[in-house]
């Protein structure tokens, strides 16, 4: 699905294009490195840790990060010297998280729900959680 300004379309599922000159699309399909705008908003419903990857740092260096939950509670953990086995913070419903640029971060599910994202697309890295097991 790619979407044109007349079509409604389901936000969850969906990435946004936020681009260069104030265009804006909306297409299912995961932007890769050379389609992506310059901020992606999307919505998705995370019922496990699996759905927010939470075995994965990221990080991105290309500008801050918002977090909404929608619904749900989420724990967002922020990486220091021992992998923030706590929480730096709870997301419950309505409830927003500004993640800084060039903080490495993760999310895990305390609550099955829907989270809003708008994130730079370059300048993004990831690393895996050390002693995570990827499945």
């Amino acid at each position: 699905m790619t979407t044109d300004a007349t079509t409604p379309f389901a936000l969850l599922g969906a990435f946004v294009q936020l681009r260069e000159g104030g265009a804006i699309d909306a297409s299912t399909k995961r932007p890769g490195p050379d389609d992506a705008g310059l901020w992606t908003m999307g919505a998705f419903r995370a019922d496990s840790d699996k759905a927010v990857h939470a075995d994965v740092w990221e990080c991105h260096f290309g500008g801050d990060e918002v977090l909404y939950a929608l619904s749900g509670v989420f724990h967002i953990h922020l990486r220091d010297d021992t992998d923030a086995a706590e929480p730096a913070a709870t997301l419950t419903p309505g409830a927003c998280y500004l993640v800084p640029q060039g903080r490495w971060h993760r999310l895990t599910v305390a609550e099955p729900g829907e989270l809003l994202s708008i994130s730079p697309r370059t300048g993004t890295r990831h690393e895996p959680v050390s002693g995570a097991v990827r499945g």
